[in-house]
């Protein structure tokens, strides 16, 4: 046991002696004295101690923060508007329509999704069939819609069932009016055909410049398609053959050869 003490007291004495050599060559090189060094030091520690949890932070990081706070905020208050002038917009819809008595716009739709379940090689640019007919409500001459693009009408509906003609059918039978708007006016046609990948929309007497890119949708006249159905975008503009209207030839992006899903578009007539 005395041993082990005398063992332990050589061991102390030796990390004092060290300790002091390693002082004293501080207080030389620094030409500090005792004092000084354990004041200074001691602040400076305490100092580190108490603000190492924010050093990760720097001024420009929480300016940033305090930014985004505030931005959010606003957004919030954003949000808040918008969904207060939705409800007014929409109770002044409603008593606008009991007004004037319209149960029903040219707008007003309903829509059924459907698959594509059959497409015939030689008639492959002409139609397709959908499984959905008359026991989901189909019937005949209801717009349908792919990737967002008119593509065509139904016809031949069955229980289950129902042919899509395709306005990429040389012998599509329906004249299809549309618009197009230009600034704060709209120019009206009729969409006549499909050929090389564009459609023709023909009979725009207007002396109205017509930007490339300009929308192109239904109007909603007749009794087949609801309005804003989207046809496309103008590509290009030609004049017919006696240089009396403008023909425009428009772009669609829907890829008539690849179909898997469609969505027909009731009108609500009643």
């Amino acid at each position: 046991m005395n041993r082990r003490k005398k063992g332990f007291r050589k061991i102390l004495f030796v990390i004092v002696v060290v300790l002091c050599l390693v002082l004293s060559s501080v207080f030389i090189n620094r030409n500090f004295n005792l004092p000084d060094f354990f004041i200074k030091d001691g602040i400076l520690f305490v100092d580190r101690f108490l603000t190492h949890p924010f050093e990760s932070y720097s001024d420009e990081d929480y300016n940033r923060l305090i930014t985004e706070n505030e931005n959010l905020k606003k957004e919030l208050d954003k949000i808040k508007y918008y969904e207060v002038e939705n409800e007014e917009l929409t109770n002044e819809v409603k008593k606008l329509k009991e007004l004037v008595n319209i149960n029903k716009s040219l707008s007003d739709k309903t829509y059924i999704n459907g698959s594509v379940i059959s497409r015939g090689v030689d008639y492959w640019n002409d139609s397709l069939i959908i499984d959905k007919g008359s026991d989901s409500g189909i019937d005949n001459n209801m717009a349908v819609v792919s990737g967002g693009y008119l593509i065509g009408i139904t016809s031949n509906v069955s229980h289950y069932n129902s042919n899509v003609l395709l306005l990429t059918n040389s012998k599509f039978p329906v004249n299809i009016s549309v618009k197009i708007k230009v600034d704060d006016k709209y120019v009206y046609g009729i969409l006549n055909k499909y050929s090389n990948g564009f459609y023709e929309v023909m009979g725009i007497v207007e002396n109205l410049e017509i930007p490339s890119g300009s929308k192109v949708v239904t109007t909603g006249l007749g009794n087949i398609f609801p309005s804003g159905l989207l046809v496309g975008y103008v590509d290009s503009i030609e004049t017919d053959n006696f240089d009396l209207s403008k023909v425009v030839k428009v772009k669609s992006d829907v890829l008539f050869d690849d179909i898997s899903y469609v969505t027909i578009v009731k009108r609500d007539n009643e």
